[in-house]
């Protein structure tokens, strides 16, 4: 992926961000509620479904990660990671992460597996459910083993996101946030901006300084800190 080291530090933070927000607010998400259905007293409860299976990417190994593991194992579930072949060592270091959090062994673990190994967790009954990330042929294909298996399947596929300019927007911060759009994390995000819609009036305008913004990026050592 070559990720800039600014951007690998940032994704760092934001994924510990995240583990200190659950902490403070994830037990009130948890608690039961009291309501009223057909005028009589309910209570609505949340219980754990068991190991979820998540499927991950590689474009942030660490986020994409963490911000589902965290509130699944919050909820008292299991997690199985299948990570991108290529970001292991993200799967191993998160291991490590967990255990020195005191996460009881077992309850998060990864293993590399190709599609057939896939398939056959799907089946197993040791799993209660999926959640995937990654591409619309994958999601597919994992889907449709999913609902065949009767288990629930979380998905977020794809993505071919509009950027949409209008004749009375500022130009300079338009650029600015274009570019930033398309090219952050190098390009590797799902909500890229994919298609650039901008009105007639200052399309030639747009498109000369996004040109020049684009070409002023600089490509190097991703450990550099000043690309």
């Amino acid at each position: 992926l070559r990720k800039p080291i600014n951007q690998a530090r940032a994704e760092v933070a934001k994924s510990a961000n995240l583990c200190d927000w659950y902490a403070e607010h994830g037990p009130a998400m948890l608690k039961a509620e009291p309501t009223l259905v057909e005028n009589q007293q309910a209570v609505i409860e949340y219980r754990s479904l068991g190991t979820i299976l998540a499927i991950m990417p590689w474009n942030f190994p660490l986020w994409q990660v963490m911000r589902g593991a965290v509130p699944i194992i919050l909820a008292g579930n299991g997690y199985l990671l299948k990570h991108a072949p290529n970001v292991m060592g993200c799967a191993q270091l998160i291991a490590q992460v967990f255990k020195d959090a005191g996460i009881p062994q077992g309850v998060y673990g990864w293993l590399n597996a190709d599609n057939d190994g896939v398939s056959q967790m799907i089946k197993d009954s040791r799993i209660a459910a999926i959640t995937v990330t990654g591409s619309v042929r994958a999601g597919a294909a994992i889907g449709a083993q999913a609902g065949a298996a009767l288990k629930k399947c979380v998905l977020e596929l794809g993505g071919s996101d509009p950027f949409i300019v209008l004749n009375d927007a500022d130009l300079e911060l338009a650029v600015k946030a274009a570019v930033a759009g398309r090219y952050q994390n190098t390009g590797q995000v799902c909500a890229a901006a994919k298609r650039f819609i901008i009105e007639e009036g200052i399309a030639s305008a747009f498109t000369e300084r996004f040109v020049a913004a684009a070409a002023a990026l600089k490509m190097g050592d991703p450990r550099d800190e000043e690309n």
